[in-house]
């Protein structure tokens, strides 16, 4: 029997695939972006409307509930994904003093010159 939840998770899921592809097309996000979070937001609705599949795992890996496993996962994920982000930002970083110091430089070049 689908539950009321599962339902509104569906139409979620949905709207949220989408946007996705509507992101895709301005190119807001990559091709393999895109592709990402369609098939997380897809296999979220496979968790979702067959949770006896995440108690399958569950059981594989020695954990009680089915729930326990997608909220470990779940903390993983975002720990890795946070990760990317901090060396992303780092790389911008760099980069942003990198031209911060070729501007001063210029500018001084172009003060000298005067």
């Amino acid at each position: 029997m689908v539950m009321f939840f599962q339902i509104l998770f569906g139409f979620f899921a949905l709207f949220a695939i989408i946007s996705v592809l509507q992101k895709w097309k301005k190119q807001m996000i990559s091709l393999t972006g895109s592709i990402f979070w369609i098939l997380f937001w897809l296999g979220s609705m496979v968790v979702v409307l067959w949770p006896e599949i995440v108690q399958f795992f569950a059981d594989k890996f020695a954990i009680g509930r089915g729930s326990d496993l997608v909220l470990y996962v779940a903390v993983a994920m975002l720990f890795y994904l946070g990760f990317r982000l901090h060396v992303k930002i780092e790389g911008v970083n760099k980069e942003l003093t990198k031209v911060a110091r070729r501007l001063a430089l210029d500018k001084v070049e172009k003060e000298e010159k005067k």
